[in-house]
């Protein structure tokens, strides 16, 4: 498998009112998922849609690089 840049930015989405997130989009970097749901944003394309930024922050997958707190990076 190649090796491929980690797109640890998700710009996820949510209805006022629902309790569960909807994945919209992922980036390498911030600036790209700040100008996306900028541009979402200005769509207006549903009623009551809310954007958000998620970015990782955990790597279960490799418990050998860990922080001072013992979790996972």
């Amino acid at each position: 498998m190649e090796n491929k840049t980690v797109k640890k930015y998700m710009v996820m989405s949510k209805f006022k009112g629902q309790d569960r997130f909807m994945l919209e989009k992922q980036f390498i970097n911030r600036h790209s998922a700040d100008y996306y749901a900028n541009l979402m944003t200005e769509e207006k394309d549903y009623k009551d849609i809310e954007y958000f930024l998620f970015e990782q922050s955990v790597a279960y997958h490799h418990k050998d690089n860990v922080d001072d707190d013992g979790i996972p990076f």
